[in-house]
C-alpha cells in the first residue's frame, strides 16, 4: 500500500471513477488507483475536492494535512457506547479528582524522561515533590534539565535546546513533526473509549485545541523522542535531509521520503499499544 506525499503548493488533486488524480502546473499529471493507496499526506497550498475526501473516508483511507503549526486528520471516529465523558467531566470540575490524575500524568511523564536520559547516558531527573510548590513550576523546572542535557548530548549536531515554533535544526524539526502527527495517532483511540478531546485535566480547556489528546500526549512523548534518537544516531537522518529558511528548519523532498514511510510503518505497529494505552486512561478516569 502507498502513502501519497504531497508537500509542495499549488497541487490539484481529485478522484474519478475511484482513481487519484494529482496535477501540478510544472509536473505531468499521476494517476493512483484508490485501492493502492493507504493515506495521503498534504501541505498547505494544496486544492483537494470534497468528493476526494468522502472517497477516502469511505473507503477507510487516512487523509492527514499538515501546516506549520496544526495537522488536521480524517478518519471515522468510532466512540464507545459508555458514560465516559460525565466522568471525565466530573474529574475537571472536582478539585481532588483531577490534582490526582494530574499527579500520575506528570509522574509518568517524568519517568518517560528518564528512559530517554539513561539512552543518552545522562543524569536521572529527581521526583516531583507534589507536596511542594505548583506542579506546573516544578514540571517547567524538570523540563529546563532535561532539554539542557540533550543539549549537552547533540551539541555537536546544532541542537542548543528545544525550539518549537520554528525550530531551527534538525532535531527539533524531527521532535517537533513527530509531536504534531502524534495528535493524530492518539485521536482515534481516545475516540473509541469514548473520551472528549476538547476537554484537559492538565492542558487548560480551549485554545481552540484537543486538550485532552496534549494530557495523553505526555504519556508517549518519550517514546517519540527515542524513536527520534534511535533514527538520528543510526543515520537515517542526517542535515543533508533538511533545509533552513525564514520559516525554520524543514525537510526537504528527499527528506520527506525518507521520515514518511518509516513513520507511518512504525504508527501501524503502534496502532494496538495506543489502543491499549487509551483503555488504560479510561480505567484510570474510572477508578479516580
Amino acid at each position: 500500500m502507498t502513502t501519497v506525499v504531497l508537500d509542495s503548493p499549488d497541487y490539484h488533486v481529485h478522484i474519478n471513477n475511484q482513481v487519484l488524480h494529482i496535477q501540478h502546473n510544472s509536473a505531468p499529471p499521476r494517476l493512483l488507483p484508490l485501492n493502492a493507496i493507504e493515506r495521503v499526506v498534504l501541505g498547505a497550498g494544496i486544492t483537494l475536492s470534497t468528493d476526494l475526501q468522502l472517497a477516502l473516508a469511505g473507503a477507510g483511507k487516512e487523509l492527514v494535512v499538515i501546516g506549520r503549526k496544526h495537522c488536521v486528520s480524517l478518519f471515522n471516529p468510532h466512540a464507545a457506547p459508555n458514560n465516559v465523558r460525565i466522568r471525565q467531566y466530573q474529574a475537571v470540575c472536582e478539585p481532588a479528582k483531577r490534582a490526582k490524575l494530574v499527579r500520575a500524568l506528570l509522574d509518568a511523564r517524568r519517568a518517560g524522561q528518564n528512559r530517554v536520559l539513561a539512552k543518552l547516558g545522562c543524569v536521572q531527573l529527581p521526583a516531583l515533590t507534589h507536596t511542594q510548590g505548583h506542579p506546573m513550576l516544578q514540571e517547567a523546572q524538570l523540563s529546563h534539565q532535561y532539554w539542557r542535557q540533550w543539549a549537552v548530548a547533540f551539541y555537536h549536531d546544532g541542537f542548543k535546546g528545544r525550539e518549537r515554533q520554528p525550530p531551527n535544526d534538525p532535531i527539533n524539526a524531527l521532535l517537533s513533526l513527530t509531536a504534531t502527527l502524534e495528535d493524530q495517532a492518539l485521536a482515534p483511540a481516545l475516540l473509541a473509549e469514548g473520551f472528549d478531546l476538547a476537554i484537559g485535566l492538565h492542558h487548560a480547556t480551549g485554545y481552540r485545541r484537543a486538550s485532552l489528546v496534549l494530557d495523553v500526549k505526555e504519556l508517549t512523548r518519550a517514546e517519540l523522542e527515542l524513536w527520534v534518537i534511535t533514527q538520528w544516531l543510526a543515520g537515517t537522518f542526517t542535515h543533508a535531509h533538511f533545509s533552513s529558511t525564514a520559516a525554520g528548519c524543514r525537510l526537504t523532498r528527499e527528506g520527506q521520503q525518507q521520515f514518511y514511510p518509516k513513520w507511518f510503518a512504525w504508527q501501524k505497529k503502534r496502532r494496538p499499544a495506543l489502543r491499549r494505552l487509551a483503555r488504560l486512561c479510561r480505567y484510570a478516569m474510572e477508578r479516580a
